[in-house]
């Protein structure tokens, strides 16, 4: 981060979760130049919040939701704000961050660097939202393709750290030498865990030992959907083989304990992909449905199939399990795309340029 001008930055966040978008926005405070004055302001409150706090990040919580009314409420408080903060640029991290922001910003100089992660709110009123903004960074082509005005439209893809393959395994309960299917994200419609429960039932006539790992919190908003999924589990008489295990924050070591992480998110699709880096770079094996940007991000470095094909998805499954050299293909391919695509610092100091350009 050298020889960039310091700059003050508010960092306005969407969601206080621990979904992808928050672990973004943790991981690059954490990055940037610990000279640069930062202010976090959450939309809503939970974990994130709590965990800058904790890394003493000042973080102010301005609670809204969807509601038009809310969002007016929310764009007003924090104009006032940013007058007492006075910053360069603001980052607003996520569709209704970048909305709340605009309408916050509108009138002043301030200018806004929308970082746009998935296909919310995409059509017209993400380019009207985009309208607002000095810059568009999407974390990947996919997320930007519904954008008109290229002009000022950046891709600046996620980094990630690379990580010691041979690190600790969590330990878990399964009879020895049973393979170990992982999906890890939060219980939401989108996530398609559904899908995976629907693949794993033909895995299991075919693989009758598998064991299948559901990492992940049940949304909030979703309660319905995580509830049906575990439903269908005990309808398709495949309680035994399938395994709840809620948040973790082990996710690293459950990972290594699986021979493969599946990514079934149904369309519109991921729009990025952070589980398949991390996998990628544990040593890990992925499969999952080429919707979104994780053809994108996995390249040939993933066993993708056509989004919604159940058994598809399930032959990928018991090919993966059962070719070796297949494995090892997938596995050293991943690692060395994250070592060449997906740094840390060519992430952070592509954003800093971000950041500069707009101020």
């Amino acid at each position: 981060m050298a020889g960039v001008k310091p700059l003050t930055i508010a960092f306005v966040s969407s969601h206080a979760r621990n979904g992808g978008s928050e672990r973004y926005l943790e991981t690059l405070l954490g990055l940037l130049d610990p000279t640069w004055p930062k202010q976090a302001i959450c939309l809503e409150r939970g974990p994130l919040a709590d965990r800058l706090v904790a890394a003493g990040i000042p973080t102010a919580v301005v609670e809204t939701s969807g509601s038009p009314q809310r969002i007016l409420a929310a764009g007003w408080r924090l104009r006032r704000l940013l007058r007492r903060m006075r910053p360069d640029v603001v980052h607003a991290n996520g569709v209704k961050a970048a909305l709340v922001s605009v309408l916050a910003a509108a009138g002043t100089r301030i200018p806004v660097v929308w970082v746009k992660h998935d296909f919310s709110w995409d059509r017209a009123l993400g380019n009207a939202i985009a309208g607002r903004c000095r810059l568009v960074v999407g974390v990947s082509e996919a997320v930007t393709a519904s954008l008109r005005d290229r002009s000022r439209v950046r891709v600046v893809p996620t980094g990630i750290a690379e990580v010691d393959p041979g690190g600790p395994v969590a330990e878990l309960e399964l009879p020895a030498g049973v393979d170990v299917v992982g999906v890890f994200a939060y219980l939401h419609p989108r996530k398609g865990q559904a899908e995976l429960v629907e693949a794993a039932a033909q895995v299991l006539e075919r693989r009758p030992g598998t064991q299948f790992l559901v990492v992940g919190g049940d949304a909030p908003e979703a309660l319905d959907y995580a509830a049906a999924v575990r439903a269908r589990v005990d309808e398709l008489g495949i309680s035994a083989a399938v395994t709840f295990l809620g948040h973790r924050e082990d996710a690293a070591e459950l990972m290594r304990a699986c021979d493969l992480i599946v990514i079934p998110t149904v369309e519109p699709g991921e729009g990025f992909g952070l589980v398949a880096l991390e996998a990628f770079s544990l040593g890990t094996p992925v499969v999952g449905y080429a919707a979104g940007a994780l053809p994108e991000v996995t390249g040939d470095c993933a066993l993708l199939v056509p989004a919604g094909d159940h058994a598809g998805l399930a032959d990928a499954i018991v090919r993966v399990l059962e070719d070796a050299g297949l494995r090892a293909r997938l596995v050293e391919c991943g690692r060395t795309r994250v070592r060449e695509r997906y740094g840390l610092e060519r992430w952070a100091e592509q954003l800093a340029d971000c950041y500069k350009d707009a101020a």
